[in-house]
């Protein structure tokens, strides 16, 4: 399976490229592009050829809770996965979830082929009826109900999903189903994005579930250097968020694991 990892930043040039050369090194075999979602002129200094510039507005200013992931993933295709037929998945990662191991691609698509997934995340799976602050927002907007009647091919259109969204992953096939959907109502992408492919007939999967690669990662709090110093050491898949960017030399040159926490554990398809 061919992924195309896409990390989604708002970082200045120098930052972005530090954090590249970071994953290059970590995981030489994999594919990373990157699209910026800061200021357009700071991708003319991203080295990199396989990038994209969104401007999307909800991602540079408060309120956070009106993120929306829609203009994004129609970037990614249309300019990234469009032209290339090869790609199967693409893996969207923000700036502050970093790889930690050479063969994360590996262990992601074990569990997208032992689920038959069409979209993973942390804590992937239905909010309806929970008291998820999102769930609470959205789940009376008539706006986002009828669009959902519209194109549900689910017997119940009213059902509500999300995720947490700084990693998750998706095949080529749910990602062409979501930007062919023309018209969205204004929400938020933890919600919509999972919400969506569901009623669009795909199979979503919570990674947690069926195995231990997001154990380290979380919504809050950031992790410090030190702790990810060790986790690199531990063998340790991803960490998120790690915000000190400045800091990403300690991590780079930290020891990663040895051979035996190299050693692929089971996949659970329970």
């Amino acid at each position: 399976m061919t992924t195309l990892n896409v990390v989604l930043t708002h970082l200045p040039p120098a930052a972005v490229n530090e954090g590249l050369s970071f994953l290059d090194e970590v995981a030489p075999q994999a594919r990373f592009a990157v699209c910026h979602v800061g200021d357009e002129d700071a991708l003319a200094g991203v080295a990199r050829e396989e990038k994209v510039f969104v401007d999307e507005p909800s991602f540079n200013g408060l309120p956070y809770t009106y993120q929306s992931l829609n203009a994004i993933l129609d970037g990614v295709h249309d300019r990234l996965v469009r032209p290339d037929p090869g790609i199967d998945a693409v893996y969207l990662l923000e700036y502050d979830h970093l790889v930690l191991r050479p063969d994360f691609e590996e262990r992601l698509s074990a569990v997208a082929a032992a689920t038959g997934a069409d979209f993973m995340g942390k804590t992937c799976g239905e909010r309806t009826a929970t008291n998820w602050f999102h769930y609470v927002r959205f789940r009376r907007d008539e706006r986002l109900l009828e669009h959902l009647r519209s194109v549900s091919v689910r017997a119940d259109p009213t059902r509500m999903y999300g995720c947490l969204g700084n990693g998750f992953w998706l095949s080529r096939t749910a990602l062409e189903a979501f930007v062919a959907v023309e018209d969205h109502p204004p929400c938020y992408g933890e919600l919509y994005v999972p919400t969506l492919l569901h009623h669009l007939g795909f199979e979503l999967v919570d990674i947690d579930t069926h195995s231990d690669l997001y154990r380290h990662v979380r919504w809050y709090r950031p992790f410090a250097v030190e702790e990810v110093v060790r986790l690199k050491r531990d063998g340790a898949v991803f960490v998120h968020p790690f915000k000190d960017t400045k800091a990403i030399g300690a991590v780079r040159s930290a020891p990663g694991p040895d051979s035996g926490a190299l050693s692929a554990p089971e996949t659970s398809t329970s």
